[in-house]
């Protein structure tokens, strides 16, 4: 057992904030000293959520066309890919993929539209009104990842009921002008304060192997931190034919499990959700990811892409002995 990893988790389980250099030294960890990470953090995950992993599923209400130039998206109209686009869906489509959330265990279901923002127009009132409604009803609660939102916007999200948006910081500062060009990386913070004054809860990640440097991802996480977000979630590259990043290589499984594992160092009580390009990227060790410090994962299909089905994913779950959140008392 590397004494120096087992220093740290203690510090940490005593209640200790880790350091950016001791961080960045699990990073540096290989071989058997990935191992013992692996068996810390997931230590550290055990001290906030014991066996309760959290769910939640989405749905694209705003599909492609859209003006922004991040190089890992398949919806950008900059790039030519096979994904279809299509306008605000009805109001029945998100209460039932809400009802589908109910079915598979979701803590949440998260309402994404594709754009730089919907700003004050008839579709933010449409997603709105129904999330005001949903509210009312008994099944899991929505969430929102809109874009951009200004003070008036956030504050009519918390009068209708929504409790959480969603609104990644992508990668760090440095690196944020190779992957996207058209908006900056102010605006994105600016938005999650925005949200946090209005007294919304963040949900905001990443995406990892698009190029970053293992500093990249240092800095995300203690970017995430100063902003005190509520929940991370990890997105990792699947490769879109037609996007500026088709050709990057994919990380290894075990890179990203060092990743998820120095992650629940750095936020030992937050949720860490895997989320995006799991089941490509960590093939045969996806449920490591538990073991590697998450707590959560999304259920379901992506916005463009096939997910796990919801059954085998609640399988997995079970078989690890723990618990979905909503099924907590049953599953116990």
């Amino acid at each position: 057992m590397n004494t120096k990893i087992e220093k740290i988790a203690k510090g940490i389980l005593q209640g200790k904030e880790i350091t950016y250099e001791k961080a960045s030294y699990l990073f540096e960890l290989r071989g058997l000293d990935t191992y013992d990470l692996l068996y810390w953090a997931n230590r550290i995950r055990y001290s906030s959520f014991k066996n309760v992993v959290s769910l939640c599923s989405i749905i694209s209400a705003r599909q492609g066309s859209c003006s922004e130039d991040c190089r890992f998206c398949s919806q950008s109209s900059r790039y030519k890919t096979d994904i279809s686009s299509f306008p605000l869906i009805e109001k029945e489509k998100i209460a039932e993929a809400v009802e589908k959330g109910k079915e598979y265990k979701s803590d949440c279901v998260g309402v994404v539209t594709s754009g730089y923002s919907l700003q004050a127009s008839d579709n933010f009132n449409k997603i709105c009104d129904e999330a005001s409604a949903l509210a009312k009803k008994d099944g899991p609660p929505v969430h929102t990842s809109i874009g951009m939102i200004t003070n008036e916007m956030a504050e009519k999200l918390v009068s209708s009921g929504v409790e959480m948006i969603n609104h990644n910081l992508e990668t760090s500062e440095d690196y944020y002008s190779n992957i996207c060009t058209t908006h900056t990386y102010n605006d994105r913070v600016e938005t999650i304060k925005i949200a946090k004054r209005a007294g919304l809860k963040i949900c905001s990640g990443g995406i990892f192997g698009v190029g970053e440097s293992v500093a990249d991802r240092l800095n995300l996480a203690f970017k995430l931190k100063e902003l005190d977000v509520d929940a991370i979630p990890m997105n990792f590259l699947s490769p879109v034919k037609g996007t500026p990043l088709s050709a990057e290589n994919s990380l290894e499984p075990m890179d990203i499990l060092k990743i998820i594992a120095v992650y629940r160092f750095v936020f030992p009580d937050k949720e860490i959700k895997v989320a995006g390009g799991r089941e490509e990227n960590l093939r045969d060790v996806q449920s490591w990811m538990f073991y590697a410090g998450a707590n959560s994962t999304m259920i379901g299909d992506y916005l463009t892409t096939r997910g796990k089905l919801p059954e085998d994913d609640l399988q997995m779950i079970r078989d690890l002995g723990m618990n979905y959140k909503m099924g907590e008392m049953q599953n116990h």
